[in-house]
This record gives C-alpha cells, sequence and structure tokens, in this order.
C-alpha cells in the first residue's frame, strides 16, 4: 500500500513538471532596438534628429522635420515605417528606385516601397507623388533580403541576425536610408542614420521568422 502511494505520488509530481514545462507557448526571439540618430542633407551637413515623438506598443518613434516635410519613424529588423507629411507649396516626389538602404558594411541595397510586390522586387517601381499638405504611410523594406521560400511563396529574411549571440555583435552599428526627395524637378538628397542602441530577447507567442528558418535549415538559398 505503501508503494503504491509513493508511485502515485511521483506520478502525479512527474505530470505536474511536464505540464509546466509545455503550459508556456511563449517563445524567446530578438528584437534590435533602432534609433534615427542623425539625419544629413546635401547642403548641410550638420542637421541633426529631434527627439523621440511617441512611445506606442513598445515601438519607440523618432520625428525629424524641416522646412520641406515632417517625418516620424521606427526601424527595426523587419524594417522602416515611415509616416511622412508634405510641408512645402508643392507637390514632393519620391522615386523608389533611387532610395538606398546602406547596411552595416555600407552595401548598397535597393529599397521596396510597401505597394510593391515581393515578387516583383528587381522590376520599376511606381514613383509616389505627395500633394499640397499631403501625407503617407509606408514601410520600407530591403530587396536583397527578399527570397523565394520553400513553399514557392515569396518571403522576407531579416535585416539582421536572429540568432542572438550573432546579433549581439550588431550593437552599436549603423545603418543609412538614403532618399532623393523632388519637387519642380529639383532634387534634395536626405541621408537618415539608424544607430543599432540594443539587442535583447523578449518572450514571443510566435516567432515572425519562422518560414525563415525553416527555409534555413532546409538549406534553402539566400
Amino acid at each position: 500500500m505503501q508503494k503504491s502511494l509513493i508511485f502515485l505520488l511521483l506520478t502525479l509530481s512527474l505530470i505536474g513538471i511536464f505540464a509546466c514545462s509545455g503550459g508556456s507557448k511563449d517563445k524567446m526571439i530578438v528584437k534590435y532596438d533602432v534609433e534615427l540618430s542623425m539625419v544629413r542633407k546635401a547642403s548641410d551637413i550638420n542637421q541633426r534628429y529631434q527627439a523621440p515623438v511617441a512611445d506606442t506598443m513598445d515601438v519607440v518613434r523618432y520625428a525629424y522635420e524641416d522646412d520641406l516635410f515632417r517625418s516620424i519613424w521606427s526601424a527595426s529588423e523587419q524594417g522602416w515605417d515611415l509616416e511622412l507629411y508634405n510641408k512645402s507649396e508643392r507637390p514632393l516626389m519620391i522615386d523608389w528606385d533611387k532610395v538606398d538602404y546602406m547596411d552595416v558594411e555600407n552595401i548598397r541595397h535597393r529599397v521596396l516601397s510597401s505597394s510593391t510586390n515581393l515578387n516583383e522586387r528587381n522590376k520599376p517601381q511606381t514613383p509616389t507623388i505627395i500633394p499640397i499638405r499631403g501625407d503617407i504611410t509606408e514601410r520600407l523594406f530591403s530587396a536583397d533580403h527578399i527570397y523565394q521560400s520553400s513553399t514557392g511563396k515569396w518571403a522576407k529574411r531579416p535585416l539582421w541576425p536572429i540568432d542572438f549571440e550573432e546579433a549581439q555583435r550588431y550593437k552599436g552599428k549603423s545603418v543609412r536610408m538614403i532618399i532623393p526627395f523632388s519637387v519642380d524637378g529639383l532634387t534634395a538628397q536626405y541621408e537618415f542614420n539608424f544607430t543599432i542602441k540594443d539587442v535583447r530577447q523578449v518572450a514571443a507567442s510566435s516567432n515572425p521568422w519562422q518560414q525563415y528558418l525553416e527555409d534555413r535549415a532546409l538549406g534553402v538559398n539566400f
């Protein structure tokens, strides 16, 4: 009787341990904290960024504005989110095919706007014209980080490593987004500098890069 009771207690204890270990669906994923550290214009190399203007949904956003436009940025391993308002008295044009992303190795990459389908990453893009006092919301990404998945669909891979030990080496590194803005045929080039302030692990119920990880394990060519 005593042996049966001990066995029962041991069984219940093991069930409890496995239940606790399997009950949590959260996984640890890598997140990059990125700040807009400086903005330069061809006509004024000393122009600097302004302070963060919002902190929403754990995403810190940064504002930069001058006489031409007002912009709000957030950046991560998933790309750039941009809100831009035309302050000028003329329509403002952005030719996305002339926008460049310069990575931590200073290698140039083509940039895709959110209106471009992933499978058209190498085709000419339609410029965006922002009317007087108009605004746009864009999500920008590197065309060189688009690939064909093992599923046959086109997918994104992260801009920077998502293995924590490797990602740690990116702390303090900078990347740049170079955007020419055109008004009445005249173009002003802006250089937005982003610095990786920190790299951390956070708990998440799902991994946004699950397909990429599966494809990497399968040896898909990136």
